[in-house]
């Protein structure tokens, strides 16, 4: 351990033997510095960060009951996660960055649709920061409940340890109030919380879907065998260990009834017999003989509950009692839907208080599968500063706020006490948070170390945290911060500078849950300060805890403006006895390497307002030319504290080189031989920022530092978002004009009403939104008009007509931007629907169709005729008659008059792979005896595929 005593004329450091007499004046500052000797000290100091990571803990989730399978264990590798990444920031100083998410909890978060409840066993409590929309995981299994022919569904959800405000409940998109017969129960997670009632058990329900029968013997041929007794089936099951009661649910998927002879529903009954015994037992206890009478067409269950004699794992045996059925007018197939093993204890074993909802809703009709996307919109209560304390217990969503519970909440084994925050430091930067509409919403719910949650929180609030050995904090990147030291080639080596060149993308890319839009995902393109033209080059960043699209926009561009302004990194070795700067604070640097006007000396002398360095200074011409130094003045916050600030003031100009310079303004001067910086006014030295500080060897202190920048902020402030309105591509111009429907088949009842039929065009890609039927009696001048819906499929013509009335129609589709499609030709039809003078067919002697392998070609001339516009072909078996609707060749081919059309029907791709091998005919034969061969084994190749097609026309 090393103590220096540092003012404005240097530092002294202090032998320890001298400790015990020296006694600092009012306003020297007293630095004490850990350093490293031959490495002992260092490894003193890992055992103590080891063990102080231990005691920082990772985020302990409190353990449900392990019976019900459903338990939110302790979350794994977070103490030694916390080990490694705790300790280095405590011993080397790093400046931690949020780490992305993984694949998969990326893909969990921006999933397509609503958000879906999950079973999690041993995985963490979620820890919601914030204000959000979250569907949380199942605190225990849901499970079915019977209620008369109804089913209905329990479950309960775990949101994280309270308090946590939670509202606007919802299943998918629809609010909770659009359901019925639902009951809730909400527990915000405030000590005393009762236990909730909907769920008061552990239930384990195991789906078996068992068919139950009780067939009749069958011969070989599968006829019934008369007078012979049905065979008994018993379906066998096992409930869970430990079991205190049991449910059994039968289900009769096609409904319970029969049908007499005038086709009545008459009423059916079924019997089921349950029995039990423990394992190893020879003989069954009967339980129940249930009888299930309905009749029901539609699917319902039915339930049987007991006690058993003691707890255990008890064999169950269900067995269905009524013979099978081989009337085509009964329906009673049975099922052993599920058994449900069920403990008396509650489900819910924490020594903290959880934010719980318990639901039971009913699920027939209304529910389609499992309830899984439950969600509500959860907003974390916290500590609020007001400006002058902290008030506990307000719906918060500042970084700092989420930084203490992060802290001191219930997930943290070990939680800090004030005592060991900066509590005035998170309360200034609760306040600056607050001012830049700075906030942090998200949910905490992966195996994930305190430090790493930290650094995410405090990501969102422009800050990184910090520990000082003594207390938390965090090191907050803004403008305005008092210079805490003077840098220069006097009281540092080894300097050295580097910048990274990159050619930046076009636009950074950010997924987030959009507030605006309840919170579903949406991305959000923000183009990189002046670029211009297409935007083709992007790259994706995360903004852990960003929800509102304008913040989006401000920190993507804040980052931006960072790669811009905070090219380089600078490093300097200091001694440990002139170090005094920690990461995070604001440093003025004086390198001659950087500016060849910077110079760092030493105040030799000083005659009013003339001083004397002890070192030549050269004025060029038309510059003006300053001096910075440090003054150590009391803080107004504490008295015990002195602030250093750093002090810029002109100097007059002289020609030629000299050690004098003179001073415009005396109000302030420095101390004899204290470190001063001079240069060209503005330009003297380099605001820095300390990024990290390292350990060096013998004592000394390396120094990380990139540029202060306040421009940065300057520009973040200055950024007004574009409006936002989380659409993603442009609207086409132009719309598509639907084709005209297709009319048929029209139906007459025989008195009032006349049905026609109406469906999209052949080939339709227009959104259609209705049609129009138009419609008169032949003869009458005049056209009727109906408009119905495209999802109707059919218009009524509601009119009395008389036998032998004819009928003319046409129709119209209309898209669903308005867009009319044309009209179709007229269709006469009679009173019975039949179609009245349909479309001649072509000449036949204009027809020409030619056969080819796998096809035919068809090749049409159209006659001249001003009303024929589309010609459709037919293909029929020979014989039989045409069918329009079945035979129809593909759609109506557009053809203007007198025109040639052609058409193929079939593959014309298709080649033969049989050649001619020169075979000859007539006299190219000679006759000759056969002769025979000795024989051999055969052999066959193929050398490509062959299939053979036969098709008939």
């Amino acid at each position: 351990m090393r103590l220096s005593l540092v003012t404005q004329s240097g530092a002294e450091a202090i032998d320890p033997a001298l400790w015990h007499r020296v006694r600092p004046r009012a306003g020297v500052r007293v630095v004490i510095r850990l350093l490293p000797g031959k490495n002992a000290l260092r490894s003193i100091l890992m055992i103590v960060v080891s063990v102080a990571a231990i005691a920082l803990g990772g985020m302990l989730a409190p353990a449900l009951a392990g019976a019900t399978g459903m338990g939110l264990g302790v979350a794994k590798g977070l103490l030694t996660a916390g080990l490694t990444m705790v300790g280095q920031m405590l011993v080397n100083a790093l400046v931690p960055l949020p780490q992305p998410p993984s694949p998969q909890e990326r893909r969990n978060r921006y999933t397509i649709g609503a958000p879906r409840n999950e079973s999690r066993p041993d995985r963490p409590v979620p820890m919601p920061m914030g204000r959000l929309r979250y569907a949380p995981p199942y605190a225990a299994a849901s499970y079915t409940e019977i209620v008369g022919n109804d089913q209905y569904v329990r479950a309960l959800f775990c949101f994280g340890d309270g308090p946590l405000h939670l509202s606007a409940f919802q299943i998918g998109d629809s609010g909770l109030e659009n359901y019925k017969d639902v009951e809730i129960e909400v527990r915000e997670g405030w000590p005393g919380d009762a236990p909730v009632t909907l769920y008061p058990r552990q239930v384990l329900e195991e789906a078996a879907n068992a068919e139950l029968t009780r067939p009749l013997p069958r011969d070989a041929y599968g006829e019934v065998i008369k007078n012979q007794p049905a065979e008994e089936t018993p379906v066998r099951r096992f409930t869970a260990f430990d079991t205190w009661a049991c449910t059994v649910i039968i289900g009769l998927p096609a409904g319970l009834f029969k049908l007499n002879d005038e086709g009545d529903l008459k009423s059916r009954s079924v019997a089921v017999r349950i029995r039990q015994r423990q394992p190893g037992d020879a003989t069954w206890q009967e339980v129940v003989t249930l009888t299930i009478s309905a009749k029901e067409r539609e699917p319902f269950f039915r339930s049987h509950t007991w006690v058993f004699p003691s707890r255990g794992r008890w064999e169950l045996e269900i067995t269905r009692m009524t013979d099978e059925s081989t009337s085509t007018q009964v329906s009673d197939r049975t099922l052993l839907a599920a058994i449900q093993s069920v403990r008396p204890e509650y489900p819910i074993s924490s020594d903290r208080p959880l934010a719980l909802v318990a639901l039971r809703m009913r699920a027939t009709h209304q529910l389609s599968g499992a309830l899984d996307t439950f969600s509500a919109l959860v907003q974390r209560y916290g500590r609020h500063w007001d400006g002058a304390a902290w008030r506990p217990n307000v719906l918060t969503r500042n970084p700092a706020a989420a930084y203490l519970h992060a802290l001191q909440g219930g997930q943290n084994h070990f939680p800090v006490a004030d005592a060991g925050i900066d509590m005035a430091l998170i309360a200034d930067w609760y306040a600056w948070c607050a001012n830049r509409g700075l906030e942090y919403n998200a949910v905490h719910e992966d195996d994930t170390s305190l430090l790493e949650a930290l650094i995410a929180i405090c990501s969102a609030g422009r800050a990184s945290p910090r520990h000082d050995m003594l207390r938390w904090g965090v090191v907050i990147d803004r403008p305005g911060d008092l210079a805490v030291d003077h840098i220069n080639p006097r009281n540092s080596d080894a300097f050295s500078w580097s910048r990274t060149y990159f050619d930046p993308p076009h636009a950074f890319r950010v997924r987030f849950l959009d507030e605006t839009a309840e919170y579903e995902p949406a991305e959000r393109i923000v183009p990189w300060p002046g670029h211009q033209g297409e935007i083709r080059l992007i790259e994706a960043i995360e903004l852990p805890g960003k929800t509102h699209p304008d913040e989006i926009w401000r920190e993507c561009r804040r980052r931006m403006y960072e790669l811009i302004h905070r090219p380089d990194t600078f490093s300097a070795l200091q001694s440990g006895r002139a170090g005094i700067a920690t990461r995070g604070d604001l440093v003025m640097g004086s390198w001659d390497v950087l500016e060849r006007s910077m110079l760092a000396a030493r105040v030799r002398g000083m005659v009013g307002s003339l001083i004397e360095l002890d070192e030549e200074v050269e004025m060029e011409a038309g510059s003006e030319y300053g001096i910075r130094f440090a003054v150590i003045t009391p803080d107004p916050m504490d008295a015990t504290r002195a602030l250093t600030t750093s002090v810029l003031r002109p100097v007059a100009w002289r020609e030629g080189r000299s050690r004098a310079l003179q001073l415009v303004d005396a109000d302030l001067m420095p101390e004899l031989g204290q470190l001063v910086h001079v240069g060209v006014l503005g330009q003297e030295s380099l605001a820095l920022r300390v990024k990290g500080v390292e350990a060096g060897e013998g004592g000394a202190a390396v120094l990380r530092m990139v540029a202060a920048a306040e421009i940065i902020d300057t520009l973040t402030d200055a950024e007004a978002p574009p409006d936002w309105t989380g659409r993603i591509g442009t609207v086409l111009d132009g719309t598509r004009v639907p084709l005209p429907p297709k009319l048929g088949p029209v139906v007459y009842d025989g008195f009032l009403y006349v049905t026609v039929f109406l469906s999209p065009g052949q080939g339709e890609t227009a959104l259609l939104a209705s049609y129009e039927l138009e419609h008169r009696a032949v003869g009458t001048p005049s056209w009727s008009l109906i408009t119905v819906p495209a999802g109707d499929g059919a218009a009524r013509i509601e009119a009395l007509l008389l036998t032998g009335t004819e009928l003319e129609l046409r129709a119209r589709a209309i898209g669903i931007d308005g867009t009319r499609g044309p009209l179709t030709l007229v269709l006469k039809v009679d009173s019975d629907g039949r179609l009245i003078d349909p479309p001649a067919a072509l000449d036949p002697a204009a027809i020409t169709v030619t056969g080819g392998l796998g096809h035919a070609r068809i090749e049409a001339a159209v006659a001249a005729d001003p009303g024929r516009t589309r010609v459709q072909i037919y293909r029929a078996p020979a014989g039989a008659p045409l069918d329009p609707e079945i035979n129809a060749l593909g759609a109506p081919i557009t053809a203007a008059s007198a025109t040639t059309i052609s058409h193929i029907d079939g593959d014309a791709t298709r080649s033969s792979l049989l050649v001619d091998a020169g075979f000859a005919t007539g006299t190219g034969w000679s006759l000759g005896p056969a002769g025979r061969l000795p024989a051999a084994p055969p052999t066959m190749r193929r050398g490509s595929p062959v299939r053979w097609n036969r098709r008939r026309r």
